[in-house]
């Protein structure tokens, strides 16, 4: 079982901020990274494990196989970082059974219909309702770019979309 959980959205998922600081100040031992598309393409999963100090552990996974190891062992006995690249495979996640207490969110593009919701956060009207959807459940987020950024709540979200539910 982890010891600690820490879980964070970040489009971009292992890259120079969350190796330099989000590992960092989390104490991580294991990157665990959980997206459909990721998961398929080895190349992908090569420049993701490329991208990790050689000392962390990294596992890649699908919804589905995520969901099978933490009902096998809670991705093991280490501190523990999950990243997901977009907010709808938490919700998929969550629909199978392996629920995060609390989720950081940090940068999301601002592209296609997304709009600028936070700094360099971009969310759909979907998304945004996802991320509710997923509050309203008991779940706590909160967006924040760096380690040290105040957490935001989500009631910034009805600034840009004033008629999610």
């Amino acid at each position: 079982m982890a010891k600690k959980l820490a879980v964070r959205v970040d489009d971009r998922l292992i890259h120079g901020q969350v190796v330099t600081q989000w590992v960092k100040v989390f104490d991580a031992q294991k990157i665990v990274v959980i997206d459909n598309a990721v998961a398929k393409d080895k190349m992908q999963k090569n420049i993701l494990k490329f991208a990790a100090p050689s000392d962390l552990k990294v596992n890649i996974y699908s919804v589905d196989k995520a969901v099978e190891v933490w009902n096998k062992n809670k991705f093991g006995p280490y501190n523990v970082f999950v990243l997901f690249r977009d907010v709808k495979q938490i919700k998929e996640c969550q629909e199978k059974g392996l629920v995060f207490e609390e989720v950081s969110i940090g940068q999301m593009a601002i592209i296609n219909d997304r709009k600028q919701v936070y700094k360099q956060l971009g969310l759909d009207q979907s998304e945004a309702q996802t991320l509710l959807d997923l509050e309203k459940s008991g779940m706590k987020l909160y967006f924040q770019m760096q380690p040290t950024d105040k957490k935001e709540s989500l009631t910034i979200l009805k600034k840009t979309f004033p008629d999610l539910k």
